[in-house]
């Protein structure tokens, strides 16, 4: 009985260890587990985050993780997302109101260079699409770009200009850079690229080879801890803000109706009162939508976006030939969703209508005689006073016979009547579609568009 008697005290003493050890975690591992509740008062469990971010992970690209590992990833997001949706409610809300502004064109732009659409999230997690946001570090726009890597990439930085707070220039600049990236790391992991935004892609390749990982699938758990500690926190940050964009009903943020708004993108610098009277609304119905708006006098950068009723969007697109109209992002839009392309829209039966780009040396009477219409049915439709028109402006074409713009790419060898016959077009509509006023210059990969039934 000795011994047995012995060994009680430490059998009692690590029972009892035991109990505190769990009674002292339990706690903490069941705050972990608290549901986040929304503004609409809506609560989201974190196994149905994990469902999510799994799926988001999935339509990104990247290969099958561990339960450990997504569980882990799980609640890095689910604290952001506890953060948006709570202490930062008012501010995500904001960000979300300004990227509807921005978010068509940069997944046009992202689509149209085979990127995943979720990197629409990154100037949320940058700038929260504030074109005009700076960092202490000198880094502007919505991208948030330094000057250095803004020229590399052919933006003009200067004291007078400054292309890093232009929209869609800073969209196309990163776009190239995120191609790069993407080339660089997909391999191992997208969210590699994403890490690479934040931290440079020539210290996330010396962590990848550090890590041993190089060429790998699954690389980023395995990299995740030689990552800088800001970057660590960056992509969770990104992944939350891609679930928000995806579905911002689903986590209490309303949603603009689609039929409610349009936003036109202006190429040049306007006057607000001008913008206003061309779109046929008040200057102050105007400031209402756009209230960012009543600091300027005129709008503060070139391809600057507003935000419209559709009528007053379409009277302002007709009006403003450089204008461009984009439609505002629906909710639960699959992440690999492609935007297809689309060709020039189609006149089917009387009364449908098509939009024909003005091009150099063409006049009125050859554009109605091109498409069977009158001149003054051309004048009609476009709200045209004259016979003038300018290069660059778009017409709307009253068609009776259905007609699809294509396209033809030059080869070696071609000249326009040898095309003209290969078509089926004369010469004069090649030359008048495209503007092409010396015949012989012509270069191979040249495209060439014309309209055929």
């Amino acid at each position: 009985m000795a011994p047995e008697y012995r060994r009680l005290p430490f059998t009692v003493f690590w029972l009892m260890t035991m109990l505190v050890g769990f009674l002292l975690v339990a706690p903490v591992q069941a705050k972990s587990q608290k549901p986040i509740v929304t503004s609409t008062g809506n609560r989201i469990s974190i196994a149905e985050i994990s469902r999510r971010l799994h799926r988001l992970l999935r339509e990104l690209g990247e290969p099958r993780w561990s339960k450990r590992e997504l569980d882990r990833l799980t609640r890095s997001v689910s604290a952001y997302l506890r953060a948006f949706t709570g202490r930062q409610y008012d501010k995500t809300l904001a960000a979300l109101r300004r990227g509807d502004r921005y978010r068509p064109m940069i997944r046009a732009k992202l689509a149209r260079a085979g990127l995943p659409l979720a990197f629409e999230a990154l100037p949320m997690a940058e700038s929260a699409f504030r074109f005009d946001a700076r960092s202490r570090s000198g880094a502007r726009g919505l991208w948030q770009y330094m000057p250095a890597s803004a020229r590399h990439y052919g933006l003009k930085v200067g004291r007078r200009v400054d292309h890093r707070a232009d929209p869609a220039r800073a969209t196309d600049a990163a776009v190239k850079y995120l191609k790069f990236l993407n080339r660089k790391f997909a391999k191992t992991s997208v969210l590699l690229t994403v890490a690479a935004y934040n931290a440079g892609e020539g210290r996330i390749a010396r962590v990848i080879r550090k890590s041993g990982m190089k060429g790998r699938r699954r690389g980023y758990s395995h990299v995740l801890r030689y990552l800088p500690k800001e970057t660590r926190g960056y992509v969770p940050e990104f992944l939350a803000a891609a679930l928000i964009l995806k579905d911002p009903a689903f986590f209490g943020f309303p949603i603009t109706r689609e039929r409610t708004y349009r936003y036109v993108q202006i190429r040049d610098p306007l006057a607000v009162r001008k913008v206003a009277n061309l779109a046929g609304i008040q200057p102050a119905g105007l400031l209402k939508l756009n209230p960012e708006l009543r600091q300027y006098r005129r709008t503060p950068t070139s391809n600057y976006f507003i935000r419209l009723p559709v009528k007053a969007a379409r009277r302002l697109d007709r009006k403003l030939a450089t204008a461009k109209v984009f439609g505002p992002v629906m909710p639960q839009i699959s992440l690999n969703d492609r935007f297809r392309k689309r060709t020039s829209p189609v006149a089917k039966g009387k009364g449908s209508r098509m939009v024909y780009e003005v091009k150099r040396g063409n006049n009125l009477g050859g554009i109605a005689r091109m498409f069977g219409v009158s001149v003054q049915a051309l004048r009609r439709v476009n709200h045209l006073r004259g016979n003038r028109i300018v290069a660059g402006q778009r017409l709307i074409i009253p068609g009776h016979k259905a007609l699809i713009r294509k396209h033809y790419r030059v080869r070696r060898g071609d000249n326009l009547g040898v095309i003209a016959r290969r078509l089926g077009v004369p010469v004069k509509h090649l030359m008048f579609v495209n503007g092409v006023t010396d015949p012989r210059r012509l270069r191979p990969g040249q495209r060439l568009f014309y309209y055929a039934s």
